[in-house]
């Protein structure tokens, strides 16, 4: 497994650490408390663009909060997934399945919304995990105090980006669309009390 690694000189910059690999092996990192950032950049099928740069419905974005089976009753609803192409509405349901998993967590808050012009920032929390994806585009961050050509990171299209609670680094996340028709998503998962 080919694994990218971006360990900043605090001294240089305040830039996160990052661990980034396409083999999903990558998300047992998330365990390791000296990082700030996993990325799986996974590959999606070319259909999900395609998919994404014809569709024609108006999508109202959402955010759920609630329980893991609210939140699964919720996405599975007909009226919500009667407005999304149904490649993304079973990703997110399997993402937000992956994220209660791998934060141990029943507590959820889901957000998807329509993304309009480039940089719309990530909501911050402080949960026990928070993922992120952009549908039709990729996640960016600045690290400010590096040279100017590596002064902004950008993920793969459709990645998915891990930010354990462990993480130290204030990381400004933006959705970066690509399409007209790109979503972004964040999902907070919470630790049980």
């Amino acid at each position: 497994m080919l694994v990218i690694e971006s360990w900043p000189d605090p001294g240089v910059a305040s830039a996160p650490r990052v661990r980034a690999a396409s083999d999903p092996t990558i998300l047992l990192d998330l365990t390791m408390t000296a990082i700030d950032v996993v990325v799986w950049g996974r590959n999606v099928p070319p259909a999900w663009q395609e998919e994404l740069s014809v569709c024609t419905a108006q999508c109202e974005g959402f955010t759920l909060e609630g329980t893991f089976d609210q939140i699964i009753a919720a996405l599975r609803d007909a009226k919500c997934r009667r407005q999304f192409p149904v490649f993304l509405m079973d990703d997110v349901e399997h993402t937000v399945a992956l994220a209660a998993t791998l934060a141990f967590s029943n507590k959820l808050v889901v957000s998807l919304e329509p993304l309009g012009a480039p940089g719309v920032p990530v909501p911050r929390n402080t949960a026990a995990l928070e993922v992120c994806c952009c549908y039709g585009g990729a996640v960016s961050w600045e690290n400010p105090g590096l040279p100017a050509d590596a002064e902004s990171t950008t993920t793969s299209v459709c990645a998915l980006v891990f930010i354990p609670f462990s993480s130290d680094a204030e990381v400004p996340l933006c959705f970066a669309p690509a399409i007209e028709n790109a979503f972004g998503l964040t999902i907070l998962a919470y630790r049980d009390a």
